[in-house]
C-alpha cells in the first residue's frame, strides 16, 4: 500500500511540474485585442479588408513572417504589392525579417506603417518603447515634440515639457498639397482613447521626406512618404487612421483608396500583417528544443522517475529463462486445433487431391480434375482389394459421408509404396 502511494505522489508531482514549466497560465487581466484583417473590433482591419474584397482587390491576411514575402503564394507578382503593417508589434521581428523587408520594398513594392505615435490605442499602452524599431524599419528619425511649459511651478525647473494629446481626444488632420496621394482627400479623422504624445519626423538617409498631412490643432505632420530604391515607404503617426472605427469617417477611406491604387500594379495584392500582432502560423522547432524550460522539465523528470525507481521500488530477483519448446508438443496442439475447426470430409478431399497430385507429378500424368483410376488399376503393384478400399471412400467423400480418416491414411500409404 505504501509503494501505491509513493508512486501516486510522485506521478501527481511530476505532472503538475510539466504544466507549471510547460503550458502558459491564463492572464488575470483581459488583453484588449490586437488589431488584426479579421479583427472585427473598433481597432481592428475588418471594415477595410471586406471592402477591398467587395471592390475586387486581391487581398492576403499574412500569418508568416516577413522571410517568406518574396514567396508566390504571399506575392503573387514579384512587386506591385502593398503591405500593411501596424506599430508596435506583437511579436518582435527578427534581424532576418528587417533585411527581408527592406529587398522585398526595393523591388518596387510599397509599404505602409500604421504607427501609434499621435494616437495610443488600448492594445498599445503596455509595449515599451518601440520608436527605435520603427526608426529601423521606415529610416526616419522620430523625436519627441517639446512646447514651452505654461505651468509656472514648472517653468523654472525645465522651461519645456513634451507636448501630448489628451485622451478621448478626436484630432483633425489636412491634407497638404495636391498630389496624387491625395486627390480628393481634405480632411482625415482620428481619435485616441489614451493621452499620447506628439512627434516630429526628419530622414536619417538621403532620401528625402514628403508630408502628406498634418494636424489641424498645432500645424505638425503626421503623414509622410518616401522613396526606397524601387519602391516606397508611407508612414503615418496615427495607428487609427483606417480602422474599423475611423476609415468611415472624413476621407480616410478615400486616402486609403489612393494608396492602393497608388501603390498596386496589375496582379498586385493588398497584404494584411496579422503575423507580428499575435497571429503567426509557423512552428519554430529550433526555439523549442533551445527553450530552457523544456531541458528543466527533462531533467526534473528523469530525476523523479530514479527516484522512484530507487527508492519506492523493491530489488526483484531475475526470472529464470523459460524451457525452449518441445516441437512434438507444438505438433500435436497444432494438429488439435486442426481437428477441432475441420470437418472429416473436407479432411479426406485434402488427403486424396494430394495423393492425386503426387501421383500425377511423379509419374507424367496429365494434369486434370479427375482421379487417375485407370491408371492405378494398369499398374501391375496396386493390389485390386486396396485400390476397391480407396474407390470406396473416395465415393464416401464424394457423397459428404464420414471417412475413417485413419483407415484412409493407411490406404494411401499402401498404394503410394506400391506404386514407387
Amino acid at each position: 500500500m505504501k509503494e501505491r502511494l509513493v508512486t501516486l505522489g510522485l506521478a501527481a508531482g511530476a505532472l503538475a511540474l510539466f504544466w507549471f514549466l510547460m503550458f502558459p497560465k491564463p492572464h488575470t487581466a483581459t488583453m484588449p485585442p490586437r488589431p488584426l484583417a479579421s479583427g472585427s473590433n473598433g481597432e481592428g482591419y475588418f471594415a477595410a479588408s471586406r471592402w477591398l474584397m467587395a471592390s475586387g482587390v486581391p487581398t492576403l491576411d499574412l500569418h508568416r513572417r516577413f522571410e517568406y514575402l518574396g514567396d508566390k503564394a504571399v506575392s503573387a507578382r514579384p512587386t506591385g504589392n502593398l503591405l500593411i503593417l501596424t506599430v508596435p508589434f506583437a511579436v518582435a521581428l527578427h534581424p532576418d525579417e528587417f533585411t527581408a523587408l527592406d529587398r522585398w520594398v526595393s523591388q518596387g513594392n510599397t509599404l505602409l506603417v500604421l504607427a501609434a505615435l499621435d494616437d495610443t490605442p488600448l492594445w498599445s499602452a503596455i509595449t515599451t518603447n518601440f520608436v527605435p524599431e520603427l526608426q529601423k524599419l521606415t529610416r526616419i528619425r522620430f523625436t519627441a515634440r517639446q512646447e514651452p511649459d505654461t505651468n509656472p511651478g514648472n517653468r523654472p525647473k525645465t522651461g519645456r515639457r513634451l507636448a501630448s494629446t489628451p485622451a478621448a481626444r478626436q484630432i483633425e488632420l489636412q491634407a497638404s498639397g495636391r498630389i496624387g496621394l491625395l486627390a480628393g482627400v481634405i480632411h482625415l479623422a482620428t481619435v485616441t482613447p489614451l493621452p499620447s504624445t506628439q512627434w516630429q519626423a526628419k530622414a536619417m538617409d538621403s532620401a528625402p521626406v514628403l508630408e502628406l498631412a498634418r494636424r489641424v490643432d498645432s500645424a505638425d505632420p503626421v503623414l509622410w512618404v518616401k522613396t526606397s530604391s524601387q519602391g516606397a515607404i508611407v508612414v503615418s503617426a496615427y495607428a487609427s487612421l483606417f480602422t474599423n472605427d475611423v476609415i468611415g469617417k472624413s476621407d480616410n477611406a478615400r486616402l486609403l483608396s489612393n494608396i492602393i491604387s497608388w501603390s498596386l500594379q496589375p496582379g498586385g495584392r493588398v497584404i494584411f500583417d496579422d503575423a507580428h500582432q499575435g497571429a503567426v502560423d509557423e512552428y519554430d522547432a529550433a526555439r523549442f528544443y533551445a527553450d530552457p524550460r523544456l531541458h528543466d522539465s527533462l531533467w526534473w523528470l528523469l530525476g523523479l522517475w530514479l527516484a522512484w525507481v530507487l527508492v519506492a521500488q523493491p530489488l526483484r530477483a531475475s526470472i529464470p529463462h523459460a524451457a525452449s519448446l518441445d516441437e512434438s508438443a507444438m505438433l500435436r496442439v497444432t494438429a488439435r486445433f486442426f481437428a477441432s475447426v475441420l470437418r472429416p470430409v473436407a479432411s479426406a478431399q485434402w488427403l486424396f487431391d494430394e495423393f492425386f497430385d503426387r501421383l500425377r507429378h511423379r509419374h507424367g500424368l496429365p494434369q486434370t480434375s479427375a482421379p487417375p483410376w485407370e491408371w492405378l488399376a494398369s499398374h501391375a503393384g496396386v493390389r485390386s482389394v486396396a485400390l476397391a478400399q480407396l474407390r470406396e471412400c473416395y465415393a464416401r467423400t464424394q457423397a459428404g459421408q464420414r471417412v475413417s480418416l485413419t483407415q484412409l491414411q493407411r490406404i494411401l500409404s499402401q498404394i503410394s509404396g506400391q506404386t514407387t
